[in-house]
């Protein structure tokens, strides 16, 4: 996870950790403390013992122990409270996931080392093996005058960080307020730590989860989205698997009568560790659901052609059939819309899906490229760069839905990193974009540029209106917003819009792309969409490197740390992808292109260099 380093407080905030050795070892009093006790009082809560015959006792965790993982993995009980701690004078305080173990022990107790601080492993047999314990039960190799350390004293040193002599302890240990009950509870699973077994896992496969549709008008779809999730998988399974576990795919049809949430409901009730290139639409029950069951969702597919995928049937923003050189980095005559690593709205589906650059912990839907926010914001950055600073001088014309919504947030958050005042905006219903009603706001305005979201005939309108004031104000536009056009981009279109393009270019495009077609080749996959295609093949790519670094004991909480560690990624047909804690958008950039109006078919002029804009 991303952990801050070590530091001097600044401001105190109740709630937050304010030094970073501080943050970065919460847990460390309350676990360390709480291992050390395990064998020190018959008394105290008593967890399992550590040996290798009882692997199978922990498989099926006791609901003391559930209860006791989720105040190790998540810091807050089974009733939501948040395990709440503070440092000593109160230089910092802890709260829920802050204070989590898992935090500073890592989500199978096998310890960390950071910012020159040691957090102990916790697993039964690793803390054995550090301490000089011998044999399968907590307590032994232990002289008979050590003491004892009551429950009541084990309570007091969480409480007040004192030691059953009444000696302080670590000094960097949070004073925790736990109740005997909880800690009863997490000693109880601290005893299965490192062995207990997350949905979808044995000793022998690992279960993802896809849902996809199978069935009705986007069959096609669903199943070359499958078809490259298991030829990716059995690529690794071909090697050995991970860790010697194979990867197994599960797939549910999302086009049934309760949709892709209850496609994903059938897949977590039937056990898999996580979802990889599920079919997402941004609804927000469901990724209340994944955060629930801290099941992550990773490089989610859009139907829709929605952002924060390389692709979708919206993405390059062109017809099927329409000229390659349309759009930038196509392979020579390809379909556009089968083009790799871009972003869009798709008029075809009144689907609202809003990607986002910064998003807290518990959204566990990994996106790879970025939504109509990050997109705006990269729109007012270039415009900020423009003589006289155009980006304060700024019209938001969007659709009147969730993504509309989204691209108007992230221009006005831009707007205010950069001081500027809050752009106006104008919405409308997709397909009634008023010529005059724009018209009409860019002269009250005074708009030096237009912001630019929805479908491409309304985008024709927008222009239309321009022209009609006889304004020379520049267009920004996602791609994706000429998806389903008749054709290329008019000459008008081509010669006025600055599209926003947040796929890779150039050489590495063609690059990744001809790893793509050599993959699908070598595993015999079907003709199918490409842009469904690359996709999955990055989210499985994606899938695959997180459980690696998730390590042998494949645990939800540790696939989630490993993406969340993810940094520059190279997943094939998208630029780099990096995740952090406060991070679900891979990619937050794009570049910057208008169509060349004086060729034959309108082909792609760069108008900017890559565009990163900060979480």
């Amino acid at each position: 996870m991303d952990r801050p380093r070590a530091r001097r407080p600044r401001a105190r905030r109740p709630g937050r950790a304010r030094l970073g050795l501080l943050a970065a070892v919460p847990a460390l009093g309350l676990c360390a403390v709480a291992a050390w006790a395990l064998g020190r009082d018959d008394g105290a809560p008593r967890a399992h013992a550590a040996a290798a015959g009882e692997m199978g006792s922990c498989e099926e965790l006791s609901p003391a122990a559930r209860r006791g993982k989720q105040i190790y993995q998540r810091g807050a009980t089974e009733d939501g409270r948040p395990i709440e701690g503070a440092i000593v004078g109160g230089a910092a305080a802890l709260s829920g996931r802050e204070a989590a173990c898992a935090g500073c022990h890592g989500p199978s107790g096998q310890g960390t080392t950071e910012g020159g601080v040691t957090a102990p492993p916790l697993a039964a047999e690793r803390r054995l093996a550090s301490s000089g314990e011998r044999g399968g039960g907590a307590g032994q190799g232990r002289r008979p005058d050590e003491g004892a350390m009551s429950a009541a004293a084990l309570v007091t040193a969480i409480r007040e960080g004192r030691g059953p002599a009444g000696q302080w302890l670590s000094p960097v240990m949070p004073r925790y307020r736990l109740e005997e009950a909880d800690l009863s509870d997490l000693v109880e699973y601290l005893g299965c730590v490192g062995r207990d077994l997350d949905p979808g896992v044995t000793a022998g496969s690992v279960a993802l989860g896809a849902a996809l549709p199978l069935t009705g008008p986007d069959a096609p779809v669903g199943a070359a989205a499958r078809d490259v999730l298991m030829a990716a998988f059995a690529d690794v399974n071909a090697q050995g698997g991970i860790y010697r576990r194979r990867i197994e795919l599960r797939v549910e049809d999302s086009a049934g009568p309760s949709g892709e949430a209850g496609a994903t409901a059938r897949l977590l009730d039937r056990g898999v560790l996580a979802l990889v290139g599920s079919a997402f639409d941004g609804d927000p029950a469901l990724r209340a659901r994944l955060s629930e069951e801290r099941a992550a969702l990773v490089g989610p597919l859009a139907l829709a052609g929605a952002p924060g995928l390389p692709g979708g049937a919206a993405a390059p923003g062109l017809a099927d059939g329409a000229p390659a050189a349309a759009a930038p980095g196509l392979a020579s005559g390809a379909p556009a819309a089968a083009a790799p690593g871009l972003a869009g709205d798709a008029p075809r589906r009144a689907r609202d899906v809003a990607g986002g650059g910064a998003a807290g912990a518990d959204d566990l839907v990994f996106q790879v490229l970025p939504g109509p926010d990050v997109l705006a914001r990269v729109a007012v950055k270039h415009l900020a760069g423009a003589p006289a600073n155009a980006a304060s001088l700024a019209l938001v014309v969007h659709t009147r839905d969730r993504a509309g919504e989204a691209w108007a947030s992230g221009a006005r958050a831009e707007a205010a990193h950069r001081d500027l005042p809050a752009p106006p905006a104008l919405s409308f219903e997709p397909g009634r974009l008023s010529p005059r009603d724009v018209a009409g706001a860019v002269r009250a305005h005074g708009a030096r540029a237009v912001l630019f979201w929805g479908p491409g005939a309304d985008l024709a309108s927008a222009r239309a209106a321009l022209d009609d004031v006889g304004s020379a104000a520049p267009i920004y536009a996602s791609l994706g917003s000429l998806a389903g056009s008749a054709g290329a981009p008019s000459r008008g279109l081509a010669g006025r819009v600055l599209f926003l393009y947040p796929g890779s270019l150039g050489e590495r495009e063609r690059a990744s792309e001809d790893a793509l077609h050599a993959f699908l080749r070598r595993a015999g996959v079907a003709p199918g969409p490409l842009w469904v295609q690359a996709s999955a093949y990055v989210a499985a790519q994606i899938a695959i490197e997180a459980l690696k670094r998730a390590g042998a004991h494949a645990t939800r909480e540790g696939l989630i740390a490993a993406l969340e560690q993810l940094r520059d990624f190279d997943a094939g047909p998208a630029p780099p992808v990096t995740f952090a804690r406060n991070r679900r958008t891979g990619v937050l950039g794009a570049s910057v292109f208008r169509m060349d109006p004086a060729s034959d078919a309108p082909a792609p002029v760069r108008a900017s260099v890559w565009i990163e804009v900060v979480p």
